[in-house]
């Protein structure tokens, strides 16, 4: 084994920090978070790595403030903070001189993100397993002395070296951009509501995705003349009920499709007898169950936007949508399909910024096996996340200047240099918006039948005076509400030059 490992490999806090940090053992051995305040933090780094007569990184490390007690608060990059972790991956010889990753042999540097539960464990971030997609990840639990082994497919962030020079000497500092823009997914992972909490989730997408549209339909008056969107709106509303039945009760769309009853008096009979015997439109046009049949069979032309055989309007159909809901909940409600539920347990729910966190900075040899498994880190302090409206975050400073001569001569001087391009179909939509009370009233005058568009070009000056009046409008109408005026503005007069 001697010859397999001639040496061991270490983590250490980042080289820079040794003379001050090698008479803490713990703060030797942990990396160290570094906090910048601004977009150029790269080189800023790399400024003071090359300083002279060395480098120094001391006030680049965070404190907790006025209140010790309380832990490490990183803001996100959105309040002009980012935030580094750094490390030295080091032999253990005299020196501790940087240790070559060879990447030829799929070597790897990381940095994991544990969060700490209530019982001082460490939890791992790794992808749901019941999830095919690997989108929805979740916290699992680490068992007591197991910090310093990986969960399975727990996630690695990446880590980069920077390359300094020490008394002639060549030093390697390896550092990793903390993801402090995530805190709403950290902080929310794992606290599943109950699929009921809500209702059926089948039925809410029934609703959102069927009744509504259809019920919106049926609410047009019957005086008002029968419109092209009105037709295409109603083919995409069948095309999509046909996919939600295919997909959600196949037995009842094969059932619709091939125009067989299904057997005995249940809710599926049901919403198949209501389908069957309404038409999808006027006395002239298909039953429901037929639209549903040619809609799936002419789905493709459909979604590519061309009319195919239907022209059914659902605005004069007699299925109400009540029936048409009601229908299609005990249809779902009877079906043996119950909805997925995510897995996981159910998350205690936190305070914000109660959920503290550590990294730990990880070296892959995948090649050596379980000779030599993954060299992990001491963790770093524990911090927390702030929220995006944290009332303590620093703020920004932000300035826009407004258009100073707002008279008529001062506005016409202005470029518009801002251009919308309207199809000949979007320019005829817009010329029947008119007042807005017609609008309210769905009371629309006819398209102008010319075939051409339009290019519209405006001044981005007036568009921000308009939406500051507008700003200015909205605020104050609602202050009445939240009184937040004293909060809001502070007007301090400018020097005019003589």
């Amino acid at each position: 084994m001697a010859g397999l490992l001639p040496h061991q490999v270490q983590w250490v806090t980042a080289s820079p920090l040794w003379s001050t940090a090698s008479s803490e053992p713990p703060r030797m051995r942990a990396p160290q978070l570094l906090c910048f305040e601004s977009d150029r933090f790269m080189e800023e780094l790399a400024t003071r790595l090359q300083a002279l007569p060395g480098p120094d990184l001391s006030a680049l490390v965070p404190s907790p403030g006025g209140d010790v007690a309380q832990p490490l608060k990183l803001f996100q990059p959105a309040h002009g903070r980012f935030y580094l972790v750094s490390a030295s991956l080091v032999c253990r010889l005299a020196g501790l001189p940087d240790h070559v990753v060879d990447a030829t042999r799929s070597e790897r540097i990381a940095f994991v993100l544990r969060r700490i539960d209530p019982s001082g464990a460490e939890q791992a971030w790794v992808p749901d397993p019941q999830d095919a997609t690997r989108q929805r990840h979740l916290w699992v639990s680490r068992s007591r002395g197991a910090e310093k082994q990986l969960a399975t497919d727990e996630e690695l962030f990446p880590m980069f070296p920077v390359n300094f020079t020490v008394e002639g000497r060549r030093r390697r500092l390896l550092a990793g951009f903390v993801p402090t823009s995530s805190h709403e997914t950290f902080q929310s992972a794992g606290s599943f509501a109950p699929a009921d909490a809500e209702g059926n989730p089948l039925e809410r997408r029934a609703l959102e995705q069927v009744v509504e549209p259809y019920a919106f339909l049926q609410a047009i008056p019957s005086t008002q003349a029968e419109t092209e969107p009105e037709q295409d709106a109603s083919r995409f509303l069948l095309l999509d009920l046909a996919t939600f039945l295919q997909e959600t009760l196949p037995s009842l769309w094969a059932a619709l499709d091939t125009g067989v009853p299904p057997p005995g008096a249940s809710p599926a009979r049901a919403l198949y007898d209501t389908l069957a015997s309404h038409r999808a439109g006027s006395n002239s046009a298909p039953t429901w169950r037929e639209a549903l049949s040619t809609a799936w069979k002419e789905r493709e032309p459909i979604s590519s936007g061309q009319r195919g055989s239907l022209g059914t309007n659902l605005r004069f159909s007699t299925l109400p949508a009540a029936t048409l809901r009601t229908q299609l909940a005990q249809a779902l409600a009877a079906s043996p399909r119950a909805p997925t539920q995510p897995s996981g347990e159910v998350a205690r729910l936190e305070r914000p910024g109660e959920s503290r966190y550590v990294i730990r900075c990880v070296y892959q040899r995948p090649r050596c096996g379980a000779l030599q498994p993954p060299v992990i880190s001491e963790p770093t302090v524990s911090f927390t996340l702030a929220a995006f409206f944290e009332p303590d975050a620093p703020a920004r400073p932000v300035q826009i200047t407004l258009p100073v001569d707002t008279s008529i001569a001062g506005l016409r001087k202005f470029k518009k240099n801002v251009s919308f391009v309207l199809s000949a179909k979007l320019r005829r939509q817009m010329s029947r918006v008119g007042e807005l009370k017609a609008v309210m009233d769905k009371k629309l005058p006819e398209e102008t039948p010319i075939e051409l568009g339009e290019i519209c070009s405006f001044s981005i000056p007036i568009i921000t005076l308009c939406a500051f009046m507008l700003l200015m409008i909205f605020i104050s109408l609602l202050n009445i509400v939240f009184w937040w005026m004293p909060f809001l503005k502070r007007c301090l007069p400018t020097v005019k030059a003589t």
